[in-house]
């Protein structure tokens, strides 16, 4: 399966192919809720002109170019931004850049082996520590049936790319990246989008987040699009 008929970015095309043609790996990114699907998902998506509104509501989107590539169980959509930055657009209203660009966003998911939505929050991605205390917490990995089988081919998945398992920077990075990922309602019966930090009043908890991190010194500024 090559994806070389979309319009998605060759370096992207290069992941999707070589996660769907390998059903272990393709199984364990289903397991971080990623669902990798055929070409013909994303060629089908990318002549529907209403999944944006279907999912948000009315509205126009602070970036034009959005690109989806995956799903995930919710149907919420994993997507590419202006062809290098990756995003996630939640069905709750919920809507953000989770990576700078796409060979971050695996090393991001195979080094953090579990759903990503587990470090969107203001006070782990703070420090190091509270990252990476998440990160290792038994509880958190205990939910995953197969974390052992998850843990092996991950690991050949970071061998072969040469990832990092040094992650923090690059969580934070994607996750603070101005200008924000915004879906503004164009109508009264729905609300702006709020960011992944929080439900609630999400935009300004994102924006204290990025004040901590330049405060402590101990983040990566969102606006350098390494």
């Amino acid at each position: 399966m090559n994806y070389d008929n979309t319009s998605l970015p060759e370096e992207v095309q290069k992941y999707l192919a070589e996660i769907y043609n390998d059903e272990e790996l393709r199984d364990v990114f289903y397991d971080c809720d990623i669902e990798i699907y055929d070409e013909d998902w994303i060629k089908d998506i990318e002549e529907d002109d209403a999944w944006l509104e279907e999912l948000m509501g009315p509205g126009e989107s602070s970036y034009s170019n959005l690109k989806p590539f995956g799903r995930d169980g919710t149907g919420a959509l994993w997507v590419v931004i202006d062809d290098r930055m990756i995003g996630y657009i939640g069905t709750e209203g919920q809507c953000g850049i989770v990576a700078r660009n796409i060979h971050e966003f695996m090393n991001i998911a195979s080094v953090w082996g579990g759903y990503l939505c587990d470090y969107w929050d203001e006070d782990i991605l703070a420090s190091r520590e509270a990252f990476y205390d998440t990160m290792n917490n038994p509880e958190r990995l205990e939910q995953y049936e197969n974390i052992e089988r998850n843990r092996r081919v991950f690991e050949g998945f970071i061998k072969r790319h040469g990832f990092t398992k040094e992650i923090y920077e690059m969580a934070v990075g994607g996750i603070t990246v101005e200008p924000f990922f915004i879906v503004k309602a164009t109508t009264d019966e729905y609300v702006d989008s709020e960011s992944l930090i929080s439900p609630l009043d999400g935009q300004n908890k994102l924006e204290d987040l990025i004040k901590r991190l330049m405060n402590q010194g101990d983040g990566v500024s969102g606006s350098f699009l390494g």
